[in-house]
């Protein structure tokens, strides 16, 4: 998870990074003329960097002492120099696996990394290595093979890569894949620049990724097999419309392109690229250099949908610079064809994605953040209405279901919760303590006469109830379960998408905590379980409990005060 940037700003050289990040930062960051202009680190992307590094350490110290003989260790605190010296001792011996690498910089092709695997290839003299990485996201999706397609990837202990195995029904996910291989891919790159490289015959890579290894039947840490030279990216082609290429052909490009970019701004010259927002510029240090740029870029105010971007590329060269001019867009099927041409896609999918925006857009310059897509339509209501929330750890378990029970005018807040540490059966009693709670609450109801409903944003509640109890779990409580965000995603039109927390604040929810947070509840509950102070222990508790009830008050929030939204047809005739 490591990568070494260039060792001075002038020196040019690139990290792994650069190719899989905005070129307009690889600009800044080889221009003399610019002095840094750091962002604070959020505190989500801080716990996100301390649980990798954390993640990373305790790997790197388990797997070692289990089989010492067979890892050498580079020193994580020397400098790049004397790493790479350890580096190659460790090559010399033929050391099956070295961790935390350093490779030669490679001055020719401008590069420079410390890999976190080097696992050796094969028996031969001198000893070959392919490159590895360890990353805590999930890499892997389950999929199911069919008569169309067979999905498995080849997997291995991260205590021993070179034990490999198939793992069926498994495939990488979309969004990690291409990042994560043109990560590996430079390695490889300045793997072959020093002839320790197994040739052609075996461009691949072992990437350790935070996937439930359990869930696959796996009882440790393993990694994926990827190969780097099998086509898996489609990418835009002019002369093609789509093309699908390899890993090692999109980092080659890429790699490329930022190298010019970066020698372009080390002469001094104006820069090749222009800013353009997209998520990662929220926690790019060069973000207030940008900024002004973004003042005039439509989709600054879309926190989700935002285009992509080839899509932004395709308006601009149709003309479309500012958030006015996409809102008064027409969606005519010339101008379609012309945007499809641009981007290269030409499935339903890309008008769909560029209607969204228009309509966000329309939204923005109404001075809105929501309104009705079409007519108003009512959220779903019952006599009885139960808003339910639930929180895991950072086990993933379910350690707190929340659910707010009103009728009329009064409500309730109602908790099932398991402070200490969950097991299976522990984790199921729990869920069976609110399940047992919700038939009462039914059949109260039914004695009453009156309709009861479960109300849920997102699909996570009914999904891990049923990953809890089984796959009646839902069905069996004999209350029909409602999802508030699918209904939100059918009827509103939101600039910040349909998130609970996006949503509330737009129609004026507050969370009475300074910081909520899923990922912050699990740092209270750990700290609790931790301390053994009994004060701090019922403080850290008691704002657990405050924010899973705001969530769920956040969830009535949204159907008590979405009806008094505008309908865009409405905002254009104002």
């Amino acid at each position: 998870m490591t990568d070494d940037k260039p060792a001075t700003k002038r020196s040019l050289v690139l990290g792994a990074y650069p190719a899989i990040q905005c070129p307009v930062r690889t600009h800044y960051d080889f221009d003399p003329s610019m002095v840094g202009a750091p962002i604070p680190i959020s505190p989500e992307l801080q716990d996100a960097i301390d649980a990798g590094n954390a993640f990373e350490a305790e790997l790197f110290d388990r797997i070692t002492a289990d089989a010492p003989e067979r890892f050498h260790v580079v020193d994580p605190d020397a400098y790049y120099r004397d790493a790479v010296d350890q580096t190659l001792v460790a090559m010399e011996r033929g050391v099956e696996v070295i961790v935390r690498g350093a490779l030669p910089e490679d001055s020719e092709g401008h590069r420079s990394g410390r890999p976190d695997l080097l696992i050796r290839h094969g028996n031969s003299w001198p000893a070959t290595y392919l490159p590895g990485d360890v990353k805590l996201h999930k890499f892997l999706s389950a999929m199911k093979s069919n008569s169309r397609n067979t999905y498995a990837v080849t997997v291995a202990p991260a205590s021993n890569p070179q034990q490999r195995s198939t793992l069926a029904e498994a495939r990488p996910r979309g969004g990690r894949l291409e990042p994560d291989a043109l990560q590996l891919v430079h390695y490889t790159r300045m793997l072959e620049a020093i002839g320790r490289h197994p040739g052609p015959d075996h461009y691949e890579a072992f990437l350790v990724s935070g996937d439930d290894w359990a869930m696959w039947g796996l009882n440790e840490v393993h990694g994926t097999w990827i190969a780097l030279d099998e086509p898996a990216f489609t990418t835009y082609s002019r002369s093609e419309g789509t093309k699908t290429r390899s890993a090692l052909e999109r980092y080659d490009h890429e790699f490329g392109f930022r190298l010019a970019v970066a020698q372009n701004a080390a002469a001094g010259n104006d820069s090749l690229v222009v800013p353009i927002y997209t998520s990662e510029c929220d926690n790019c240090p060069w973000y207030a250099v940008c900024g002004p740029v973004f003042d005039a870029d439509p989709t600054t105010s879309f926190t989700s949908w935002r285009p992509t971007l080839r899509e932004w590329l395709a308006l601009r060269t149709l003309g479309v610079h500012t958030v006015d001019q996409l809102a008064a867009l027409e969606l005519t099927p010339e101008w379609l064809g012309s945007y499809q041409a641009e981007t290269g896609d030409r499935t339903k999918n890309a008008g769909k994605r560029i209607a969204l925006t228009i309509e966000k857009a329309k939204i923005a310059v109404a001075g809105h953040a929501l309104a009705f897509r079409t007519d108003v339509v009512l959220p779903p209501s019952a006599d009885v209405e139960i808003d339910l929330d639930m929180e895991n750890d950072t086990d993933n378990r379910v350690f707190l279901w929340g659910a707010r029970l009103r009728r009329g005018d009064e409500s309730s807040f109602h908790i099932f919760v398991e402070w200490d540490h969950l097991s299976d059966e522990s984790e199921l009693a729990l869920a069976n303590q609110l399940t047992d709670w919700l038939a009462q609450q039914r059949d109260s109801a039914l004695a009453n006469g009156e309709t009861i409903r479960v109300f849920h944003h997102g699909p996570v509640e009914r999904q891990r109830l049923t990953n809890i109890q089984g796959k009646s779990a839902v069905q069996d409580t004999g209350i029909e379960f409602v999802d508030t965000c699918a209904w939100a995603e059918k009827h509103l039109i939101s600039a910040a998408g349909h998130g609970l927390k996006p949503l509330a604040v737009a129609l004026g929810f507050a969370w009475r905590d300074d910081d909520p947070g899923g990922r912050n509840c699990q740092l209270w509950l750990d700290e609790s379980r931790a301390t053994t102070d009994p004060q701090l222990r019922q403080i850290l508790r008691d704002r657990v409990l405050a924010y899973n009830e705001d969530d769920t008050a956040a969830t009535a929030w949204i159907r008590d005060h979405a009806p008094g939204l505008p309908t865009l047809a409405s905002l254009e005739t104002e």
